[in-house]
């Protein structure tokens, strides 16, 4: 990457923590606000999980793309779908069955697995090294906070 974008992919990065980070705040400082401050946590990681599967669709379309075989963009376009799927399930469980911790529990496999797969991209030289230690950076954050976020909605910390 250009070090003038990365620069900035670093920053917007940090401000996408943002709305992670003031719902976690909410969690843990105004329980009669909990409940909907969880809802839009699980909402925007979703989005964000389909952002991050997104990610790999344009280094498969990339001109050229970041690597010359067929096969590899294939299971990049492949894996550019499940992030989504993962977000997708979330917010079906949340919607039908009012479920905010089992909601919770597969956005962070989600996330882990999303990261997972994208070292083990890496290691097959697929993935850039400086857009995989943005991401360890960040998905270190986000599950930091989602694994708070599930330990206090299940231990029933957020009851006013």
């Amino acid at each position: 990457m250009n070090r003038a974008p990365f620069t900035i992919a670093v920053l917007l990065g940090i401000a996408g923590l943002i709305p992670f980070l003031a719902g976690l705040a909410v969690i843990v400082t105004d329980p009669t606000r909990a409940p909907l401050a969880t809802t839009v946590m699980i909402d925007y990681g979703a989005c964000i999980l389909a952002f991050l599967g997104a990610v790999h669709w344009g280094f498969a379309l990339e001109p050229g793309g970041v690597v010359p075989e067929a096969r590899l963009n294939n299971q990049r376009l492949l894996f550019g779908v499940l992030p989504a799927l993962v977000g997708w399930l979330a917010l079906l469980v949340l919607s039908l069955a009012q479920a905010p911790r089992l909601a919770i529990a597969i956005l962070i496999a989600g996330f882990f697995a999303t990261i997972v797969a994208e070292t083990v991209g890496r290691g097959r030289d697929i993935v850039p090294g400086n857009y995989l230690a943005l991401r360890w950076a960040i998905s270190i954050v986000v599950l930091a906070v989602l694994i708070v976020a599930l330990f206090i909605e299940a231990v029933g910390m957020r009851q006013g």
